[in-house]
């Protein structure tokens, strides 16, 4: 049976109550629930959702900005994903408090280790010049080799069990797939050109809400801060890897670069747009990834806010938010 979100709302704070009466002993019948959140005066509680645990993290620290930064207990079914906060919330500070729910009982979660970046594959013969001959910008990503139009997948390497590697040109699965059919007859490089004209034609300043226009804004700013570090005020700097693979193009997922700042010092830059809460939990990934002297998260100018930077401010690596002008605002 599929509960409306309003009753499905009531329970998960009931469960929430629950949980804090039998953790603390009080039975919180004056305690305010707002959401998934609870703060009963001296802690913030935070109950991770079913579709989404992997935001809780983020969002939680991002609400405990407002309680003064108090202690912090975000509460998982996923034992997966209670695993990924704890690894990641050893560098933020205050540390905040994972636990696992085990029927009415919150328990002592143990942090999953970090699965080891392996080394970048070759791309397939041909494929840098294929993307670089129409304006595509290929790179490699947790190990898939893609390429870009201003921060947007156009076209996949796709490794198929049965037919091996495949180059396939579209913007999502879905339109790769379709793309494979429509244009099994026609050269890649054409089909590629016309994917990325296409894009270009939409990708521009002042192009309105156009889903091409919109998808992926954080890499769009990536790409432009790339192209310029000297706005960072750095010397150099190269797109890695985002601390967690993106499930599809429509969800916001910051998008991370290392760069040398003037005094040498090593810099991770975080893209994000809008008020993403996955910012502060991939940020923290990232510094145990990367290990970082300092970060810059950059954003849109009307995006900084100071709960954002409350938020950031609990890395424990030097972390300063920039505001910059986007391509898609510029005339």
């Amino acid at each position: 049976m599929i509960l409306d979100p309003e009753r499905r709302h009531s329970l998960r704070g009931m469960k929430l109550r629950a949980l804090i009466a039998e953790e603390t002993g009080d039975p919180g019948d004056e305690l305010v629930l707002d959401g998934d959140h609870c703060f009963d005066g001296t802690r913030l509680w935070a109950l991770a959702s079913d579709d989404t645990p992997e935001r809780a993290l983020g969002a939680a620290v991002l609400r405990s900005g407002s309680h003064a930064d108090a202690p912090l207990t975000v509460c998982f079914d996923d034992v997966e994903a209670a695993g990924v906060a704890a690894r990641r919330a050893v560098v933020l500070r205050p540390v905040p408090e994972i636990r696992l729910i085990e029927g009415r009982s919150l328990v002592p979660v143990q942090s999953t280790e970090a699965v080891p970046r392996g080394e970048a594959p070759p791309p397939p013969d041909g494929f840098v010049d294929l993307c670089l001959g129409v304006g595509v910008q290929p790179l490699v990503e947790h190990g898939i080799w893609r390429g870009e139009i201003l921060g947007l997948e156009v076209v996949r390497v796709v490794e198929d069990p049965d037919l091996g590697s495949q180059v396939q040109v579209g913007v999502g699965r879905f339109d790769r797939e379709a793309g494979v059919l429509v244009h099994a007859n026609q050269p890649q490089g054409e089909s590629l050109a016309a994917a990325a004209d296409l894009i270009r034609s939409r990708r521009r300043a002042g192009a309105g809400a156009h889903p091409l226009a919109t998808l992926c804004r954080e890499r769009w700013l990536r790409h432009d801060l790339v192209a310029d570090p000297s706005i960072l005020g750095l010397g150099d700097l190269a797109a890695v890897d985002p601390a967690d693979e993106r499930p599809n193009l429509r969800d916001p997922a910051p998008a991370p670069a290392i760069g040398t700042g003037p005094d040498g010092e090593r810099v991770l830059v975080v893209c994000s747009v809008g008020v993403d809460p996955c910012v502060v939990s991939a940020a923290a990934e990232l510094v145990l990834r990367e290990s970082p002297d300092r970060i810059v998260v950059a954003l849109p100018g009307r995006d900084v806010l100071p709960a954002v930077e409350r938020a950031l401010a609990r890395l424990v690596v030097p972390t300063s938010i920039l505001g910059v002008a986007c391509g898609w605002d510029i005339a």
